[in-house]
Protein backbone atom coordinates (compact mmCIF):
# COMPACT_ATOMS: atom_id res chain seq x y z
CA UNK A 1 0.00 0.00 0.00
CA UNK A 2 1.56 3.40 -0.67
CA UNK A 3 2.10 5.72 1.79
CA UNK A 4 0.31 9.29 1.58
CA UNK A 5 2.74 12.04 1.80
CA UNK A 6 2.57 14.41 5.03
CA UNK A 7 1.05 17.11 3.12
CA UNK A 8 -1.38 15.35 1.51
CA UNK A 9 -2.58 13.84 5.28
CA UNK A 10 -2.31 17.07 6.96
CA UNK A 11 -4.56 18.84 4.54
CA UNK A 12 -7.01 15.89 5.54
CA UNK A 13 -6.89 16.43 8.81
CA UNK A 14 -6.14 20.06 9.42
CA UNK A 15 -8.08 22.17 6.95
CA UNK A 16 -9.77 24.60 8.79
CA UNK A 17 -12.87 24.22 6.39
CA UNK A 18 -13.64 20.84 8.43
CA UNK A 19 -12.38 22.03 11.99
CA UNK A 20 -16.43 21.59 12.93
CA UNK A 21 -16.64 18.38 12.67
CA UNK A 22 -13.48 18.10 14.91
CA UNK A 23 -12.83 18.34 19.21
CA UNK A 24 -11.57 21.25 20.69
CA UNK A 25 -9.09 21.18 23.10
CA UNK A 26 -10.01 23.87 25.44
CA UNK A 27 -14.38 23.19 25.42
CA UNK A 28 -15.02 22.07 29.35
CA UNK A 29 -12.58 25.56 30.23
CA UNK A 30 -15.00 28.34 30.95
CA UNK A 31 -12.70 32.69 30.72
CA UNK A 32 -14.41 35.39 32.09
CA UNK A 33 -12.83 37.93 30.00
CA UNK A 34 -12.77 41.36 32.01
CA UNK A 35 -10.09 43.55 29.70
CA UNK A 36 -11.08 46.93 29.34
CA UNK A 37 -10.35 48.54 26.91
CA UNK A 38 -7.11 46.34 26.24
CA UNK A 39 -6.33 45.04 22.59
CA UNK A 40 -3.92 42.60 24.45
CA UNK A 41 -6.41 41.32 27.01
CA UNK A 42 -8.83 40.86 24.25
CA UNK A 43 -6.20 39.01 22.16
CA UNK A 44 -5.15 36.44 24.88
CA UNK A 45 -9.04 35.40 25.39
CA UNK A 46 -9.24 35.15 21.62
CA UNK A 47 -6.83 32.86 21.26
CA UNK A 48 -8.37 30.90 23.71
CA UNK A 49 -11.69 31.11 22.56
CA UNK A 50 -10.32 29.21 18.88
CA UNK A 51 -9.21 26.27 21.24
CA UNK A 52 -13.19 26.30 22.24
CA UNK A 53 -12.90 27.50 25.70
CA UNK A 54 -16.13 28.85 26.42
CA UNK A 55 -15.06 33.03 26.93
CA UNK A 56 -17.73 35.12 28.52
CA UNK A 57 -16.65 39.01 27.82
CA UNK A 58 -17.68 41.04 30.67
CA UNK A 59 -18.39 45.18 29.66
CA UNK A 60 -19.74 47.77 31.26
CA UNK A 61 -23.22 48.35 29.72
CA UNK A 62 -21.98 51.26 27.59
CA UNK A 63 -19.57 48.37 25.97
CA UNK A 64 -15.65 48.20 25.59
CA UNK A 65 -14.40 51.06 24.05
CA UNK A 66 -12.25 48.76 21.13
CA UNK A 67 -15.81 47.97 19.80
CA UNK A 68 -15.30 52.10 18.16
CA UNK A 69 -11.67 51.24 16.94
CA UNK A 70 -11.84 51.35 13.66
CA UNK A 71 -10.48 53.25 10.63
CA UNK A 72 -11.50 56.41 9.39
CA UNK A 73 -14.62 55.83 12.29
CA UNK A 74 -16.37 52.94 9.29
CA UNK A 75 -18.77 50.70 10.74
CA UNK A 76 -20.49 47.57 10.12
CA UNK A 77 -23.83 47.66 11.73
CA UNK A 78 -23.03 49.61 14.50
CA UNK A 79 -19.85 47.63 15.25
CA UNK A 80 -15.74 48.80 14.30
CA UNK A 81 -14.04 46.56 12.01
CA UNK A 82 -10.94 45.66 14.73
CA UNK A 83 -13.94 44.32 17.20
CA UNK A 84 -15.78 42.41 14.35
CA UNK A 85 -12.61 39.99 14.62
CA UNK A 86 -11.28 40.39 18.13
CA UNK A 87 -15.23 39.68 19.74
CA UNK A 88 -15.15 36.70 17.93
CA UNK A 89 -16.14 33.65 19.18
CA UNK A 90 -16.93 35.05 22.99
CA UNK A 91 -20.05 35.44 24.98
CA UNK A 92 -20.71 38.59 25.76
CA UNK A 93 -22.61 39.81 28.51
CA UNK A 94 -22.99 43.50 30.81
CA UNK A 95 -22.00 44.04 34.41
CA UNK A 96 -21.30 47.24 36.11
CA UNK A 97 -18.60 46.68 38.26
CA UNK A 98 -19.12 50.57 39.61
CA UNK A 99 -21.90 48.69 41.81
CA UNK A 100 -21.37 46.63 44.86
CA UNK A 101 -24.63 44.43 43.58
CA UNK A 102 -22.39 43.81 40.09
CA UNK A 103 -19.59 42.62 41.81
CA UNK A 104 -21.40 40.60 43.98
CA UNK A 105 -22.81 38.70 40.72
CA UNK A 106 -18.92 38.55 39.69
CA UNK A 107 -18.33 36.30 42.63
CA UNK A 108 -20.62 34.20 41.83
CA UNK A 109 -19.72 33.93 38.64
CA UNK A 110 -16.36 33.15 39.29
CA UNK A 111 -17.51 29.99 41.58
CA UNK A 112 -18.18 28.50 38.13
CA UNK A 113 -15.31 29.91 36.05
CA UNK A 114 -11.63 28.63 35.28
CA UNK A 115 -9.85 31.81 34.49
CA UNK A 116 -10.39 34.93 34.73
CA UNK A 117 -8.53 37.63 32.86
CA UNK A 118 -8.54 41.50 33.51
CA UNK A 119 -6.96 44.40 32.77
CA UNK A 120 -7.83 47.14 34.74
CA UNK A 121 -5.32 49.82 36.26
CA UNK A 122 -3.10 47.80 39.12
CA UNK A 123 -4.89 47.72 42.31
CA UNK A 124 -8.72 48.37 40.99
CA UNK A 125 -9.72 45.04 41.49
CA UNK A 126 -8.58 45.21 45.10
CA UNK A 127 -10.01 48.35 45.82
CA UNK A 128 -13.53 46.91 44.76
CA UNK A 129 -13.31 43.64 46.97
CA UNK A 130 -12.95 41.51 43.73
CA UNK A 131 -8.84 41.06 43.84
CA UNK A 132 -6.86 37.47 43.80
CA UNK A 133 -6.55 36.92 47.58
CA UNK A 134 -10.62 37.31 47.67
CA UNK A 135 -11.55 35.15 44.49
CA UNK A 136 -9.42 32.34 45.67
CA UNK A 137 -11.21 32.04 48.68
CA UNK A 138 -14.25 31.26 46.73
CA UNK A 139 -12.79 29.22 44.10
CA UNK A 140 -9.14 27.68 44.86
CA UNK A 141 -8.67 26.23 41.26
CA UNK A 142 -9.24 30.14 39.51
CA UNK A 143 -6.59 31.11 37.47
CA UNK A 144 -6.25 34.99 37.79
CA UNK A 145 -4.87 36.58 34.82
CA UNK A 146 -3.62 40.19 35.00
CA UNK A 147 -2.56 42.18 32.50
CA UNK A 148 -0.92 45.64 32.38
CA UNK A 149 1.24 48.00 31.21
CA UNK A 150 4.39 47.65 33.75
CA UNK A 151 3.07 44.38 35.80
CA UNK A 152 1.65 44.46 39.09
CA UNK A 153 4.52 45.30 41.18
CA UNK A 154 7.88 47.87 40.10
CA UNK A 155 8.31 51.45 40.55
CA UNK A 156 6.08 52.22 37.64
CA UNK A 157 3.31 49.58 38.50
CA UNK A 158 0.80 51.98 39.41
CA UNK A 159 1.88 55.03 36.95
CA UNK A 160 -1.27 56.28 35.42
CA UNK A 161 -0.16 55.59 32.31
CA UNK A 162 -2.70 53.73 29.94
CA UNK A 163 -1.68 50.59 28.14
CA UNK A 164 -1.85 52.23 24.95
CA UNK A 165 -0.02 50.12 22.57
CA UNK A 166 1.98 53.11 21.05
CA UNK A 167 3.19 54.10 24.77
CA UNK A 168 3.87 50.32 25.17
CA UNK A 169 5.89 50.38 21.79
CA UNK A 170 8.35 53.61 22.66
CA UNK A 171 8.84 52.00 25.99
CA UNK A 172 9.97 48.75 25.36
CA UNK A 173 13.43 50.77 23.62
CA UNK A 174 12.77 48.57 20.32
CA UNK A 175 11.23 51.53 18.77
CA UNK A 176 13.93 53.63 19.49
CA UNK A 177 15.93 51.61 17.03
CA UNK A 178 13.33 51.30 14.32
CA UNK A 179 12.58 53.62 11.43
CA UNK A 180 15.14 55.79 9.14
CA UNK A 181 18.59 57.10 10.05
CA UNK A 182 19.24 60.83 10.35
CA UNK A 183 22.28 61.69 8.22
CA UNK A 184 25.06 63.36 9.64
CA UNK A 185 24.84 67.35 9.12
CA UNK A 186 20.93 67.12 8.31
CA UNK A 187 18.05 68.02 10.70
CA UNK A 188 14.44 66.72 11.67
CA UNK A 189 13.22 69.36 9.98
CA UNK A 190 15.06 68.57 6.43
CA UNK A 191 14.52 65.03 7.40
CA UNK A 192 10.72 64.76 9.10
CA UNK A 193 10.23 60.96 8.45
CA UNK A 194 14.04 60.36 9.86
CA UNK A 195 12.59 59.26 13.57
CA UNK A 196 11.21 56.35 15.12
CA UNK A 197 8.95 54.29 13.20
CA UNK A 198 5.78 52.00 15.08
CA UNK A 199 4.79 49.53 14.25
CA UNK A 200 1.14 49.68 11.95
CA UNK A 201 -0.42 47.03 14.34
CA UNK A 202 -0.71 46.98 17.92
CA UNK A 203 2.13 44.57 18.14
CA UNK A 204 2.81 45.14 21.76
CA UNK A 205 -0.56 44.49 22.82
CA UNK A 206 -0.88 41.05 20.70
CA UNK A 207 2.73 40.00 22.44
CA UNK A 208 1.36 40.42 25.83
CA UNK A 209 -1.71 38.88 24.61
CA UNK A 210 -0.07 35.50 23.36
CA UNK A 211 2.39 35.33 26.50
CA UNK A 212 -0.37 35.62 28.38
CA UNK A 213 -2.41 32.95 26.61
CA UNK A 214 0.61 30.08 26.87
CA UNK A 215 1.06 31.07 30.59
CA UNK A 216 -2.81 30.34 31.13
CA UNK A 217 -2.42 26.84 29.19
CA UNK A 218 0.65 26.52 31.76
CA UNK A 219 -1.35 27.03 34.68
CA UNK A 220 -4.13 24.70 33.76
CA UNK A 221 -1.26 21.96 32.92
CA UNK A 222 0.07 22.73 36.37
CA UNK A 223 -3.72 23.32 37.72
CA UNK A 224 -4.04 19.30 36.68
CA UNK A 225 -1.25 18.28 38.10
CA UNK A 226 -1.41 20.12 42.07
CA UNK A 227 -4.96 20.96 42.08
CA UNK A 228 -5.01 24.71 42.44
CA UNK A 229 -4.76 27.80 40.56
CA UNK A 230 -2.57 30.78 40.36
CA UNK A 231 -2.28 34.75 39.81
CA UNK A 232 -0.46 35.64 36.33
CA UNK A 233 1.03 38.57 35.90
CA UNK A 234 2.30 39.81 32.32
CA UNK A 235 3.18 43.55 31.64
CA UNK A 236 2.48 44.56 28.10
CA UNK A 237 5.88 46.26 27.87
CA UNK A 238 8.12 43.86 29.27
CA UNK A 239 6.46 41.83 26.76
CA UNK A 240 7.11 43.67 23.22
CA UNK A 241 10.64 44.24 24.66
CA UNK A 242 11.31 40.78 25.05
CA UNK A 243 11.76 40.38 20.98
CA UNK A 244 14.54 42.90 21.34
CA UNK A 245 17.23 40.15 22.93
CA UNK A 246 20.55 40.90 21.67
CA UNK A 247 19.90 44.80 21.78
CA UNK A 248 20.15 44.47 26.12
CA UNK A 249 23.22 41.80 25.31
CA UNK A 250 24.73 44.36 22.73
CA UNK A 251 24.44 47.37 25.63
CA UNK A 252 25.82 45.14 28.72
CA UNK A 253 29.03 43.68 26.50
CA UNK A 254 30.21 46.89 25.79
CA UNK A 255 28.04 50.14 26.22
CA UNK A 256 26.62 50.27 22.57
CA UNK A 257 23.19 51.48 21.96
CA UNK A 258 21.29 50.11 19.14
CA UNK A 259 20.48 52.70 17.22
CA UNK A 260 18.09 53.52 14.09
CA UNK A 261 19.43 51.93 11.04
CA UNK A 262 16.60 52.90 8.73
CA UNK A 263 16.18 49.81 5.98
CA UNK A 264 19.25 47.58 6.90
CA UNK A 265 20.06 45.56 9.52
CA UNK A 266 22.71 46.19 12.22
CA UNK A 267 22.40 42.24 12.89
CA UNK A 268 23.15 41.28 8.74
CA UNK A 269 23.90 41.83 5.66
CA UNK A 270 22.46 41.27 3.06
CA UNK A 271 18.89 41.83 4.84
CA UNK A 272 16.86 44.91 3.41
CA UNK A 273 14.30 46.42 1.42
CA UNK A 274 15.61 47.82 -1.53
CA UNK A 275 14.18 50.04 -3.98
CA UNK A 276 12.49 49.22 -7.78
CA UNK A 277 10.85 50.15 -10.39
CA UNK A 278 7.78 49.76 -8.86
CA UNK A 279 8.34 50.26 -5.45
CA UNK A 280 10.07 48.12 -2.85
CA UNK A 281 11.03 44.28 -2.91
CA UNK A 282 12.85 42.61 0.10
CA UNK A 283 16.42 41.05 -0.60
CA UNK A 284 17.59 38.59 1.60
CA UNK A 285 21.37 37.25 1.37
CA UNK A 286 22.73 36.57 5.05
CA UNK A 287 25.51 33.45 4.35
CA UNK A 288 28.16 34.93 2.14
CA UNK A 289 27.24 32.69 -0.82
CA UNK A 290 23.81 34.03 -1.05
CA UNK A 291 25.34 37.54 -1.13
CA UNK A 292 27.59 36.56 -3.89
CA UNK A 293 24.71 34.55 -5.88
CA UNK A 294 22.79 38.18 -5.19
CA UNK A 295 25.77 40.23 -6.93
CA UNK A 296 26.31 37.28 -9.70
CA UNK A 297 22.50 37.99 -10.13
CA UNK A 298 22.83 41.37 -11.22
CA UNK A 299 25.76 41.42 -13.04
CA UNK A 300 28.19 42.78 -11.05
CA UNK A 301 30.33 39.32 -9.80
CA UNK A 302 33.79 40.02 -11.74
CA UNK A 303 33.60 43.66 -11.43
CA UNK A 304 33.01 43.85 -7.90
CA UNK A 305 35.34 40.86 -7.16
CA UNK A 306 32.96 38.50 -5.43
CA UNK A 307 34.68 35.20 -5.96
CA UNK A 308 37.85 36.94 -3.61
CA UNK A 309 35.39 37.22 -0.37
CA UNK A 310 35.72 35.51 2.20
CA UNK A 311 33.66 36.40 5.16
CA UNK A 312 30.82 38.74 5.75
CA UNK A 313 32.71 40.53 7.97
CA UNK A 314 33.80 43.47 6.12
CA UNK A 315 30.15 44.32 4.88
CA UNK A 316 28.84 44.20 8.12
CA UNK A 317 30.34 47.56 9.68
CA UNK A 318 27.64 50.18 9.75
CA UNK A 319 29.73 52.50 7.04
CA UNK A 320 30.29 49.59 4.81
CA UNK A 321 26.66 48.96 5.02
CA UNK A 322 25.68 52.03 3.68
CA UNK A 323 28.21 52.13 1.02
CA UNK A 324 27.09 48.35 -0.34
CA UNK A 325 23.92 49.97 -0.25
CA UNK A 326 24.23 52.56 -2.39
CA UNK A 327 25.44 50.23 -4.83
CA UNK A 328 22.80 47.34 -4.54
CA UNK A 329 20.01 50.27 -4.94
CA UNK A 330 21.03 51.50 -8.37
CA UNK A 331 20.90 48.16 -9.39
CA UNK A 332 17.76 47.14 -7.89
CA UNK A 333 16.20 50.06 -9.36
CA UNK A 334 16.77 48.84 -12.81
CA UNK A 335 14.27 46.32 -12.79
CA UNK A 336 10.36 46.16 -10.83
CA UNK A 337 10.17 43.84 -8.21
CA UNK A 338 8.58 40.79 -10.16
CA UNK A 339 11.58 40.93 -12.55
CA UNK A 340 13.65 40.44 -9.79
CA UNK A 341 11.75 37.70 -8.26
CA UNK A 342 11.97 35.79 -11.22
CA UNK A 343 15.51 36.51 -11.80
CA UNK A 344 16.11 34.87 -8.60
CA UNK A 345 14.18 31.66 -9.31
CA UNK A 346 16.13 31.20 -12.77
CA UNK A 347 19.38 32.25 -10.89
CA UNK A 348 18.74 29.05 -8.33
CA UNK A 349 18.10 26.83 -11.22
CA UNK A 350 21.00 27.71 -13.55
CA UNK A 351 23.56 30.44 -12.05
CA UNK A 352 26.75 29.88 -11.33
CA UNK A 353 26.41 29.40 -7.18
CA UNK A 354 22.89 27.64 -8.15
CA UNK A 355 20.90 25.88 -6.47
CA UNK A 356 22.27 28.57 -4.25
CA UNK A 357 20.32 31.97 -4.95
CA UNK A 358 18.99 35.01 -2.70
CA UNK A 359 16.04 35.66 -1.81
CA UNK A 360 13.55 38.17 -3.08
CA UNK A 361 9.96 38.71 -2.08
CA UNK A 362 8.35 41.44 -3.34
CA UNK A 363 5.75 44.14 -1.29
CA UNK A 364 2.55 43.04 -1.20
CA UNK A 365 -0.62 45.24 -0.33
CA UNK A 366 -3.40 43.98 1.67
CA UNK A 367 -5.26 43.32 -1.19
CA UNK A 368 -2.52 40.95 -2.54
CA UNK A 369 -2.36 39.47 0.48
CA UNK A 370 -6.06 38.74 0.83
CA UNK A 371 -5.87 37.00 -2.83
CA UNK A 372 -2.93 35.06 -1.87
CA UNK A 373 -3.52 31.70 -3.31
CA UNK A 374 -1.64 29.91 -0.63
CA UNK A 375 -3.68 31.64 2.04
CA UNK A 376 -6.84 31.21 0.60
CA UNK A 377 -5.76 27.61 0.16
CA UNK A 378 -4.54 27.26 3.85
CA UNK A 379 -8.07 28.68 4.94
CA UNK A 380 -6.74 31.90 6.39
CA UNK A 381 -9.37 34.14 5.17
CA UNK A 382 -12.70 31.82 5.24
CA UNK A 383 -15.90 33.73 5.78
CA UNK A 384 -17.73 33.28 8.53
CA UNK A 385 -21.74 33.26 8.23
CA UNK A 386 -22.36 35.71 10.83
CA UNK A 387 -26.01 35.30 12.43
CA UNK A 388 -25.84 39.08 13.64
CA UNK A 389 -23.42 40.63 11.21
CA UNK A 390 -24.18 38.15 7.99
CA UNK A 391 -21.30 37.15 5.89
CA UNK A 392 -18.09 38.51 7.28
CA UNK A 393 -13.89 37.81 6.70
CA UNK A 394 -12.60 37.15 10.35
CA UNK A 395 -8.65 35.91 10.04
CA UNK A 396 -8.74 32.32 10.68
CA UNK A 397 -6.54 30.85 13.33
CA UNK A 398 -2.94 30.52 11.98
CA UNK A 399 -1.85 27.33 13.17
CA UNK A 400 -2.99 23.96 12.21
CA UNK A 401 -3.96 20.84 14.57
CA UNK A 402 -5.10 17.73 13.32
CA UNK A 403 -7.09 16.45 15.88
CA UNK A 404 -8.03 19.37 17.91
CA UNK A 405 -7.84 22.05 15.60
CA UNK A 406 -8.67 25.96 16.43
CA UNK A 407 -11.89 27.66 14.76
CA UNK A 408 -13.18 30.52 14.42
CA UNK A 409 -17.34 29.97 15.29
CA UNK A 410 -19.04 33.38 15.09
CA UNK A 411 -17.85 36.97 14.83
CA UNK A 412 -18.19 39.81 17.72
CA UNK A 413 -21.98 40.30 19.12
CA UNK A 414 -23.17 43.72 20.03
CA UNK A 415 -23.20 44.52 23.93
CA UNK A 416 -24.69 42.54 26.22
CA UNK A 417 -26.15 40.06 23.43
CA UNK A 418 -25.23 36.82 25.68
CA UNK A 419 -27.01 38.23 28.83
CA UNK A 420 -29.83 35.79 29.00
CA UNK A 421 -28.21 32.64 27.81
CA UNK A 422 -25.70 32.97 30.16
CA UNK A 423 -26.79 34.64 33.55
CA UNK A 424 -29.02 31.86 32.86
CA UNK A 425 -27.02 29.21 32.31
CA UNK A 426 -24.49 30.29 35.12
CA UNK A 427 -26.70 31.60 37.36
CA UNK A 428 -30.15 30.52 36.94
CA UNK A 429 -31.35 34.44 36.39
CA UNK A 430 -34.53 34.38 34.60
CA UNK A 431 -36.35 37.53 32.80
CA UNK A 432 -37.43 39.11 35.52
CA UNK A 433 -34.25 39.17 37.25
CA UNK A 434 -32.21 40.58 34.38
CA UNK A 435 -34.67 43.21 33.88
CA UNK A 436 -34.77 44.53 37.55
CA UNK A 437 -30.94 44.88 37.45
CA UNK A 438 -30.52 46.42 34.33
CA UNK A 439 -33.25 49.47 35.89
CA UNK A 440 -30.60 49.49 38.44
CA UNK A 441 -27.64 49.46 36.31
CA UNK A 442 -25.86 46.73 37.58
CA UNK A 443 -26.36 45.28 33.99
Amino acid sequence: MEQQSLPGWMRERDDPRIAHTKLEALDDISVLDLSCNSFAGSYCTSLLSEFGAEVVKVESPEGDFLRKCTPYGIMHKGQGLTYLSEGRNKFHITLNLEKPEAREILKNLVVKADVLVETFAVGTMDQWGIGYETLKEINPKLIFASISPFGQFGPKSRSNMPDYDNIMQARSGIQYATGEILPEGKTYDEMPWAIPTKAGPPISAAAAGTFMSAAILAALYYRDQAGEGQALDCATSEAYASFDDFAYQWYQEDGTICERFGNLDVAGWMYCFAPTKDGVAFLGGLRLEMWQAFVDMIGKYDEWGAANWNSLGPFMPKDAQLKWADLVFAETRKYDSRQLLNMSIEYGKKGRLAPIAPVVAPIVTPMEAFKDLNWADRGLFTTVDDPVFGPVIVAQAQYKLTETPPRTKWASRPVGYDNGFIYLKYLAYGPEKLKRLKEAGVV
